[in-house]
């Protein structure tokens, strides 16, 4: 509908109403991704059979290998902030300028690289090409189908919001883990009170630190648990902010190009 209408609307203030009909149509594409997260830890049905199948079609749309990407999502909560961690990359303290370029380029288009290269390619080496490669193949089917058949505006509005998906969710995963501690624990995880937002396109990944806890509750039921646990969180020296965008500048220019912050060990050095 995002699409249908933004492409085809030449109204009064066309260029706003197709920029919100764009971020609009971005943020439902994010909750794909956001449904395609909750199966893979099995949120969306009640067999491990059932949220396979629904992941494999949610991947179609995403364009991705589920396979690859929950066999990574699943070691980053398992091995979080080290070396083995497949989607978080925490940089030395003084980095070469390729490290802190590839850090700005991972904050503007680091999704589609994890999604479109880095998950096949856990895919293949776990697994081989057949799981590896259906799921892109696929979307590349569907994809090219709808090419052939949507008038060309449409087509071309629907890859700006593909595109500006991918951009507006770099930004919400690097604001969600990057600039913060470099360590394997729960100050490295951002929470966010924005459940509305949250719970409408991220299925819940908003109180992120409370899905590092408790990765096996599903999204939507963590804005309760978030109640009970703030206090406890907070003492742990868990942060929590209102919103991404303010949270991802804030970040930017607290945390230049977003590198992790001392260990406290450092701190404490530092101090004496």
């Amino acid at each position: 509908m995002a699409v249908s209408f933004g492409s085809t609307y030449s109204g009064p203030f066309e260029p706003l109403v197709k920029g919100v009909a764009v971020v609009v149509g971005a943020l439902q594409f994010i909750g794909v991704f956001g449904l395609m997260h909750e199966a893979a830890h099995e949120h969306l049905a009640r067999t491990g059979r059932a949220n396979r199948m629904l992941g494999e079609a949610l991947s179609l749309v995403v364009g991705t290998s589920y396979p690859g990407y929950r066999a990574a999502h699943l070691t980053h909560h398992a091995r979080f902030r080290t070396d083995l961690d497949p989607q978080e990359v925490i940089h030395p303290p003084h980095p070469k300028p390729i490290m802190v370029t590839l850090l700005v380029v991972a904050a503007v288009i680091g999704a589609p690289i994890f999604l479109l290269v880095r998950a096949p390619l856990i895919a293949w080496r776990r697994r081989g090409a057949f799981h590896a490669l259906r799921g892109p193949v696929a979307a590349i089917t569907l994809y090219g189908g709808l090419g052939l058949v949507l008038p060309a505006v449409q087509w071309h509005f629907l890859l700006w919001t593909i595109l500006a998906g991918w951009v507006l969710g770099s930004m919400n995963d690097i604001v969600y883990h990057q600039g913060l501690v470099d360590e394997d624990s729960l100050r490295a995880s951002t929470s966010f009170d924005c459940d509305v937002f949250g719970q409408a396109f991220l299925s819940g990944a908003n109180r992120h630190a409370e899905h590092h806890l408790y990765p096996g509750v599903p999204g939507p039921r963590l804005v309760g648990a978030a109640k009970v646990l703030r206090g406890e969180l907070q003492a742990m020296g868990v942060p929590y902010e209102r919103g991404f965008t303010l949270a991802f500048l804030k970040r930017l220019t607290a945390n230049p190009v977003f590198l992790p912050k001392p260990r406290r060990e450092e701190l404490a050095e530092a101090g004496r």
